[in-house]
């Protein structure tokens, strides 16, 4: 439903013959028809919707009478009052003929005389959805797709047609795909009535789906964050691998790789992880052809499915920055630019000062263009994806802090959001301390315990920990949390004798370790780097190279040290 504001600066419409006429206020404005300029073409809803075309008519049970209205009979509008009439005349069996009627008439219409014209055929149709069969109501709802491609969603007719569909259960695989594309349109749901629908009516249809069905399904449940439940689950989570192994670039299939951008997307809402699929991926990387047929979306998802999986392969990781820095700012959504970044952080690419620079201007220059103002989230990712790969850029700190501070006003709360903007709080209070009035004795507290819930599934942590502690050298072990906002629990272990000091230990998990090159993940890199900032020697383990005394772990800071140094060196050299 379309903000209040909208609706009070409308004309209401009448669309009841009762004489105690009831009224609603307009779906649309003349302002709206002015603005719209496009028409969907060539995009993946146009697919859909074409594709569902032709499912209708496959359906038996989609019969519809005859058309008996005239376009003449209502086009072109010369009186708005003799058209309501004509409209509220209209029986519910010939409304969508004359919505496809309307498409006619909008390239001679005057905006507000057009808008007139859509909100009178929406309360019409809204007035009779109650006489409507589910095929004339389907029919109905693919008119008014037909003629406002971008427009559905606002229609009063669209959301009582959802409320109606969501109660009923389609007898057919054809019914099935068009109530699944229109409720995948609805975002914003009242209650998870696409993931009903899946649970109880997708493993009925699963086997019999064309690649592009499922393309659409998947579509549909990852526009509205569904995931599939049930017995369905695994059938399906199937379905989808073998659809992107089977999937294969050519000269003459072009319009593959939407499909293939539709399953990826699906696999990491369902957080399927599969190497099958890191592998079939890194073939089209590594292929320059096929590699220039993708879209800056559609590399975001697949480097970010590389980026779940922990796959850091050089080759590939080289060719998907090389190509997403060839593209020009405009073609970047700010929300593809936060994903890259994440990827590149997650899978600590070794980008060079310029390009870290190019990066950061692409994001300044969204933020003067104001793609930030509704979307501070991907401002504060962008930061702090910056910040884990060693760049920090204090505008686009000031502006991350004030945004939010804004959007906490107007919005819900983000608690994701707001622990991520704490982590960027922390990073730059230890390392850029001029930019903030937080200070480190705020963000670092080495004895802060970690909570109960992060040692859960920790039993290696809590392990070793007792297993130093039983070391005559040690004196004490802690289990902590000492960077605000890192949730990531560590040991503290403080040793006695000659070379009495304090060690941080960071575990690895296999979940934290980067595929190929064995390194730990962003978070996790981004915490050992504050702690050597503020002076702490910080040791990284994995299970099979852990120190049992205190001896052995001072050797290993010592090793640690040598290859740290080594490393940067070589950074260094490179973005030289």
């Amino acid at each position: 439903m379309f903000a209040l504001l909208r609706r009070f600066a409308c004309a209401s419409i009448t669309y009841s013959k009762k004489p105690c006429l009831a009224r609603c206020y307009a779906s649309f404005t003349p302002r709206d028809v002015l603005r719209e300029t496009s028409d969907e073409a060539g995009t993946l809803l146009s697919r859909f919707a074409k594709h569902i075309a032709i499912e209708r008519y496959k359906c038996e049970e989609h019969v519809l009478p005859p058309t008996e209205i005239r376009y003449s009979d209502y086009f072109p509008i010369t009186d708005e009052r003799y058209f309501r009439r004509s409209v509220e005349k209209t029986p519910a069996s010939q409304l969508p003929a004359l919505i496809i009627h309307a498409s006619s008439y909008r390239p001679n219409a005057a905006a507000p005389m057009y808008a007139m014209a859509l909100n009178t055929l929406d309360a019409h149709a809204a007035a009779m959805l109650k006489q409507m069969d589910t095929t004339t109501m389907l029919e109905t709802l693919y008119a008014f797709l037909f003629l406002m491609p971008n427009w559905l969603k606002r229609t009063d007719f669209y959301h009582a047609a959802m409320r109606r569909l969501a109660e009923e259960a389609p007898s057919s695989k054809q019914r099935f795909m068009q109530i699944c594309f229109y409720l995948g349109l609805q975002k914003q749901q009242q209650q998870n009535d696409l993931e009903t629908l899946l649970a109880t009516q997708l493993g009925e249809h699963l086997a019999s789906l064309s690649p592009l069905d499922l393309a659409l399904i998947s579509n549909a449940a990852y526009k509205t964050s569904t995931l599939v439940t049930g017995a369905v689950r695994e059938a399906y989570e199937a379905a989808l691998l073998n659809a992107i192994l089977n999937l294969k670039f050519g000269p003459d299939n072009d319009a593959d790789d939407a499909l293939l951008i539709c399953y990826i997307k699906a696999l990491r809402l369902q957080r399927v992880q599969d190497e099958r699929i890191c592998q079939h991926l890194q073939g089209i990387c590594l292929e320059p052809a096929q590699l220039l047929k993708l879209q800056p979306r559609g590399l975001a998802h697949i480097f970010a499915y590389f980026a779940e999986m922990q796959w850091d392969q050089a080759e590939c990781m080289h060719a998907l920055v090389e190509r997403l820095l060839q593209f020009k700012p405009s073609e970047l959504r700010a929300k593809d630019l936060a994903t890259f970044l994440w990827s590149c952080a997650q899978l600590n690419c070794p980008l060079t000062t310029a390009q870290l620079r190019q990066l950061e201007v692409i994001a300044l220059r969204k933020l003067d263009q104001g793609e930030y103002d509704y979307f501070a989230d991907q401002l504060v990712d962008t930061c702090l994806s910056l910040c884990i790969m060693g760049h920090h850029s204090k505008v686009l700190f000031d502006a991350a802090e004030e945004l939010k501070a804004l959007q906490r006003q107007r919005q819900r709360a983000q608690p994701k959001v707001d622990s991520r903007l704490t982590v960027l709080r922390s990073a730059v209070a230890i390392e850029q301390p001029s930019w903030t009035d937080v200070k480190r004795e705020q963000v670092f507290k080495e004895l802060t315990r970690a909570p109960g819930y992060l040692l859960k599934q920790r039993d290696d942590l809590t392990a070793y920990a007792k297993q130093l502690a039983a070391d005559a050298d040690v004196e004490g072990v802690d289990l902590v949390c000492p960077i605000a906002g890192i949730n990531l629990p560590s040991l503290r272990v403080q040793t006695l004798g000659e070379q009495s000091c304090i060690y941080y230990i960071e575990l690895l998990t296999p979940q934290q370790t980067l595929r190929f090159s064995r390194t730990a993940t962003s978070l996790l890199r981004l915490k050992r780097r504050l702690l050597e900032s503020l002076g702490q020697r910080v040791v990284l383990l994995h299970s099979g190279d852990m120190a049992s005394n205190a001896q052995a772990l001072h050797q290993l800071l010592e090793q640690t040290t040598v290859a740290k140094n080594e490393a940067d060196q070589a950074v260094h050299g490179v973005n030289n």
